[in-house]
């Protein structure tokens, strides 16, 4: 079996199963972010609704409240909306029972999972955000989730799910070093393509992941539902042991797939030679060489997601614009993922570099990546993991996605360029 195949089998109490199949598997971890309790695809909103659930169920309290995990993304909330979600979230809390990750213990959700230790190998994870993707960089199934079965894992702690084909992609070769985990998953996902791994999983293998890190195996699992992928997956190797022992410090079971495991079809991605990429605006899937679009001038250059604002990437960032200025009439914003990554690039001296190349250093939140910022005619390049018409602002901006090495090159440059310049 393939390293989802096997979780999944586990999940459901089974000793074997194949794409096709129909499981009812047992939830290891579920998260929600604040803004899934506010008022939305159902006006009773998610705690309304699972309220009812458990009132025609004849049961008084949620599943296993030690394995729900709630993250505010955004501090102090800056709609009602999000407001609204907040306070339900806590009253479900108080209710219920959850961890709730706020103020200097949060961040971004998916980020905050991982380093808390609520991310180990072998488990399956669901979430109700569709970049849950990101945690299969651990070695564990991990997928998004919608409303209403988020509601079902709420009360009962199962979802059935049907056991997709794997897509297996292998890296091959040793990556130069001035490539990053978003520069491979913007290589991959232009030749795969927006439509090119439809609910199917991605397992990653090959030579050249042992010198992947953990923070870039992260960004390339996270941009796999641009591809439409239920989820994707690492193996869990001594880079992954080391980390979840880390972080976690409990149990763990590091899955790998077998040597007569059955794949749909397998890709093979040479990165010995490989360019930096950038994304052209409307899809993460329109990624080029970055010489293609080398010159194009920018108004604002970001930093932030769940994609990339780890501490790897705020320290090439720091690497580059050390010595250096943001350009004039460039406005660029990092926005850590988290508050691990904002203390230690505090404690490294980074946040410092930053202000004196006037950056703009936010509080760790998903920030611009949902928060309009940009008028129309605009050009932002983001190491965030969407670049669709309307995502950071008017519709006639455009949006290049790139990695942090080619973000902070942009800004200092005023234009897109090649980071291997500042390096």
């Amino acid at each position: 079996m393939t390293i989802t195949e096997k979780i999944c089998a586990r999940a459901a109490g089974l000793k074997k199963v194949s794409p096709g199949d129909m499981i009812n598997a047992e939830v290891d971890k579920l998260y929600i972010k604040d803004l899934r309790f506010a008022k939305g695809e159902d006006p009773r909103g998610l705690y309304g609704v699972f309220k009812e659930l458990l009132s025609g169920m004849g049961i008084r309290k949620a599943w296993d409240p030690a394995k729900v995990i709630i993250n505010f993304d955004e501090q102090p909330a800056r709609s009602t909306k999000r407001a609204e979600g907040q306070l339900t979230a806590r009253k479900f809390q108080e209710e219920h029972g959850a961890t709730i990750y706020q103020g200097e213990m949060g961040g971004i959700g998916h980020n905050v999972m991982v380093e808390r230790g609520h991310v180990m190998p072998g488990e399956f994870i669901v979430g109700a955000d569709s970049h849950s993707c990101t945690y299969g960089a651990l070695g564990c199934f991990a997928t998004g989730i919608g409303f209403t079965e988020t509601v079902g894992v709420l009360a009962t702690g199962k979802i059935w799910l049907k056991i997709p084909e794997t897509l297996r992609i292998v890296l091959a070769g040793k990556a130069p070093p001035w490539i990053w985990g978003k520069d491979i998953a913007l290589r991959i996902m232009a030749e795969i393509g927006p439509n090119g791994a439809v609910n199917k999983t991605i397992e990653f293998a090959g030579e050249a992941i042992k010198d992947i890190s953990i923070e870039s195996r992260l960004s390339i699992c996270n941009m796999a539902v641009e591809m439409v992928a239920l989820n994707a997956v690492f193996p869990a190797d001594e880079k992954t042991i080391e980390y979840a022992k880390r972080v976690g410090g409990g149990s763990f079971h590091a899955v790998q797939s077998d040597p007569d495991a059955e794949y749909q079809t397998a890709r093979v991605f040479d990165l010995c030679a490989m360019e930096p990429f950038v994304a052209a605006p409307g899809l993460p899937c329109n990624g080029q060489p970055i010489g293609r679009v080398k010159g194009t001038k920018i108004d604002q250059a970001f930093i932030g997601t769940c994609s990339n604002a780890r501490i790897e990437d705020l320290r090439v960032a720091a690497k580059i614009l050390k010595g250096r200025q943001v350009r004039a009439g460039v406005r660029m914003v990092i926005t850590p993922a988290s508050y691990g990554a904002y203390f230690q690039a505090r404690d490294e001296g980074l946040l410092e570099i930053f202000q004196k190349a006037k950056a703009m250093v936010t509080v760790p939140e998903c920030g611009l990546c949902v928060r309009p910022s940009l008028a129309a005619g605009e050009v932002c390049l983001s190491s965030g993991n969407r670049n669709f018409s309307g995502r950071m602002g008017d519709r006639e901006a455009k949006i290049y996605l790139g990695s942090p090495a080619s973000v902070a090159a942009g800004a200092v440059a005023g234009e897109i360029v090649d980071p291997r310049e500042f390096l």
